[in-house]
């Protein structure tokens, strides 16, 4: 059976505990279907096992949307089937480098996945155990993952996008150059700015407002053009939903750096 879920594009998500696991589940799903259209028809067994893993976290990420069953219950499943999906990621992106599977795939989008499917593991064990995150650790966590995720994200659009569209590679260009600056910075401040953080300093304050703001023109952007993909204004391979997908992770980044916690 295939599974099936609508996929339009939504930013205000519930950001309770069970908004939190759909989603890090939706992100760990639409990375399964995104890997599904690169695997060569000859890797059937990758495709098939990428398969079971879509609809398993396909069926997990509706429990957590749907508010279904016990919280404690929910994560354990969340956390089985993300590490399973991160073990698939991880085995391929391995192969991958030693040239011994057939996919389209680049290997830095593998790494890209295997990220976030840690990520999720990391937020999942913070909820289970009720751990508190400093204001200051929260931000420049945040900042750190999410803007290095961002900057891939640019260069995955201009990955996608065909060479004739030389304007817009060229704007997703400096865009990308500017979220790699930004990148920087943020190790920098990680470094400068040492445990414990008990306190938010101004120059990190300065550099959350910075993101935040950049954070939502990056989603507009990646709305925008998103439009342009679906109504075939320009010319992409890009899968249909991969700006939605984004724009939201986006959206997930300004709005935890505005409320100051990991999510």
């Amino acid at each position: 059976m295939e599974w099936s879920v609508e996929l339009a594009y939504t930013d205000n998500y519930e950001r309770d505990a069970y908004g939190i696991i759909a989603f890090w589940l939706r992100n760990d799903y639409d990375h399964g279907r995104f890997l599904d259209r690169e695997i060569s028809h000859y890797e059937t067994e990758l495709a098939r096992a990428n398969l079971n893993n879509i609809q398993r976290l396909g069926i997990i990420w509706q429990k957590a949307e749907s508010k279904k069953g016990d919280l404690g219950t929910l994560i354990n499943e969340a956390q089985h089937a993300t590490s399973e999906f991160h073990s698939l990621l991880a085995d391929t992106m391995d192969r991958s480098l030693h040239c011994d599977v057939i996919i389209s795939t680049p290997v830095s989008l593998l790494d890209h996945m295997v990220r976030e499917a840690e990520e999720s593991q990391r937020v999942f064990k913070l909820m289970e155990s009720g751990g508190r995150v400093s204001p200051s650790d929260a931000i420049i966590h945040e900042t750190v993952f999410w803007l290095r995720q961002m900057a891939d994200h640019l260069g995955y659009i201009r990955h996608y996008s065909d060479v004739s569209n030389y304007e817009v590679n060229f704007q997703v260009t400096n865009m990308m150059q500017k979220f790699e600056r930004l990148l920087m910075q943020a190790t920098a401040l990680k470094t400068m700015i040492r445990k414990p953080r008990n306190e938010t300093l101004p120059i990190l304050t300065h550099f959350k407002e910075m993101i935040i703001k950049e954070a939502k023109s990056l989603e507009e952007f990646k709305l925008e053009l998103d439009e342009l993909i679906k109504t075939c204004a320009i010319a992409t391979t890009s899968p249909p939903d991969l700006l939605e997908h984004i724009a939201r992770e986006a959206h997930h980044l300004w709005r935890n750096l505005e409320e100051e916690i990991i999510t």
